[in-house]
């Protein structure tokens, strides 16, 4: 059979004719197959390497938040603030390759770099957020679990058109995230090798290029997993764990923050930018005096307060009554207290938002959610002992019990409230930006701080907390801070119920997991004063 009539030519024959690919196009060719050769060539972490650099990880992005999302989801409104953060801070953002050539040959990074990873494949990111980041020129990382790839449903996952037009237009830098997301440290190493090898391969050939960047469902891997990453080809791998790139221990255990902990990273990346605890912090003394119930009247509004006696934070297993919590603690007086984490009427959690420590068992519980504690900075914290009490803005490493006992050694309560209502003698609310609902008249109560002694304040009528502030501030109240409110609404002197939130099922305000109360004794021939009128 002629070879040349069924259109193959001998290399002889091409030679003999001098046919040969234009030279430039040759040239361009050896070059990005020796570039992408060098890629996928394993080099260890280089100690020569002095930079540092963030790396976020995030995951689904919805339009808006529902109750369907998780704390771990973002929003584009959200994603562009903290990319507008960033860049305020003089953060620049780098590519997978730009981070793996500092790491490992200790080529210069720019100055704050800052890499941004996305794993799951989620259609929300090429909707959302893709969009923004060919706006701001800012380079990402998409991590594919290719079992999954073109998934419908209300997490749809991008198709293999869409990722090899994200892909082709060299913006986002694709990587595996094996193939079936299954936690790669519970499997077997054949389960193991399978799962990061058929996802390389189905990625390399639907995108016709190697792929050399891994990151681990849930960030797991143990050193078996390490082995087998590397025998499979990858160069450079991907934790969830919380610290800088320079910090991980290999270059398949890159660590990475997920980006509800973005100040946090960037505070390890620059602490001299981090905020000082002892801003804002307020000191008072304590004095122990008779407990009192006043009703008042002020500015129009109706409300009582509580004043005396020494404050004590009790914190239940479930949820109970604040005429309970009086009670069992052999108190006088009590209130409902701060936030919790599951609103619903009948729950019977007792999972509080921000770190609290309370009677009768007095550890400190810090909030075991990385959002939530991102999204209640600058809340209030309150913590005490007998003789003084602070109030300080809460800061992401105010965490841990050493954190808050580096401005007070020796307290025994602690808890974080819902907004400064009053500082310094003064209405501080409105804030900026507050959220909608504490414009909405409804039941409202805050715990404080007048003349030496806590105050236990709450309406007997519906009002915001705006309203609610300046009425405490012209009672003379020097520190204020918003408690749980609405049905949870529930104000106790003696055996009295004195303010409620709502009546169901014959309890007059739903049960809580916390509440302050009053320990002391009452004061004595005197009634509760008359309802004046300011």
């Amino acid at each position: 059979m002629d070879l040349q009539s069924i259109g193959i030519v001998p290399l002889s024959v091409l030679c003999e004719r001098k046919i040969r690919p234009p030279k430039a196009r040759l040239d361009a060719a050896t070059r990005r197959l020796k570039a992408q050769l060098l890629e996928a060539v394993y080099r260890p972490l280089n100690p020569r390497a002095a930079g540092e650099a963030i790396v976020l990880n995030y995951h689904d992005v919805f339009p808006r938040r529902t109750a369907d999302n998780v704390w771990w989801d973002i929003t584009p409104q959200e994603f562009e603030q903290q990319i507008a953060w960033l860049k305020a801070r003089g953060a620049r953002f780098i590519t997978l390759d730009q981070l793996r050539r500092h790491l490992t040959l200790n080529a210069p990074l720019p100055k704050n770099p800052v890499a941004l990873t996305f794993d799951d494949n989620h259609q929300g990111f090429y909707e959302h957020i893709y969009p923004i980041l060919k706006r701001e020129k800012i380079p990402a990382a998409m991590f594919v679990h290719t079992d999954f790839v073109g998934r419908g449903g209300p997490r749809a996952r991008m198709d293999w058109a869409t990722l090899r037009k994200l892909d082709r237009e060299g913006l986002v830098t694709i990587g595996s995230h094996t193939a079936s997301h299954r936690d790669l440290t519970q499997l077997t190493q054949a389960e193991q090798r399978l799962e990061l090898l058929e996802s390389k391969w189905a990625l390399e050939r639907e995108l016709g290029r190697p792929v050399v960047y891994v990151a681990y469902p849930e960030g797991k891997a143990d050193a078996l997993t390490l082995k087998l990453a590397r025998e499979a080809g990858y160069v450079m791998g991907f934790t969830i764990d919380w610290r800088l790139p320079g910090d991980s221990p290999d270059m398949l255990a890159i660590g990475r923050y997920i980006q509800t902990q973005m100040p946090r990273a960037w505070y390890t990346l620059n602490p001299q930018d981090k905020p000082q605890p002892r801003i804002g912090l307020v000191e008072r003394r304590l004095k122990e005096t008779p407990v009192r119930l006043e009703y008042r009247r002020d500015l129009g509004v109706r409300w009582a307060m509580i004043r005396g006696g020494r404050a004590e934070s009790r914190l239940s297993s479930y949820r109970e009554s604040v005429r309970d919590f009086v009670q069992q603690a052999g108190a006088v007086a009590g209130i409902n207290g701060t936030f919790f984490a599951d609103p619903y009427l009948k729950a019977q959690d007792n999972t509080m938002v921000g770190p609290i420590v309370a009677a009768p068992k007095r550890f400190f519980v810090p909030e075991r959610n990385p959002y939530v504690m991102y999204r209640i900075v600058e809340r209030p914290l309150v913590a005490w002992n007998r003789e003084r009490m602070i109030f300080v803005p809460l800061k992401l490493d105010m965490n841990r019990p050493d954190s808050i006992r580096r401005f007070m050694p020796d307290y025994t309560d602690l808890f974080v409230g819902g907004v400064w209502m009053v500082r310094g003698g003064k209405a501080v609310w409105p804030l900026k930006n507050p959220p909608a609902d504490h414009w909405e008249p409804r039941p409202r109560v805050f715990f404080g701080y007048a003349q030496g002694e806590p105050v236990l304040g709450a309406s007997l009528q519906p009002v915001s907390t705006a309203l609610l502030a300046r009425t405490a501030a012209a009672a003379g109240v020097e520190e204020a801070v918003l408690l749980d409110s609405g049905y949870s609404t529930s104000l106790v002197y003696q055996d009295r119920l004195v303010a409620v939130g709502r009546q169901w099922d014959g309890v007059p305000s739903r049960p809580v997991p916390h509440a302050i109360v009053l320990l002391g004794r009452l004061e004595q021939a005197r009634s509760p004063t008359a309802a004046r009128q300011n």
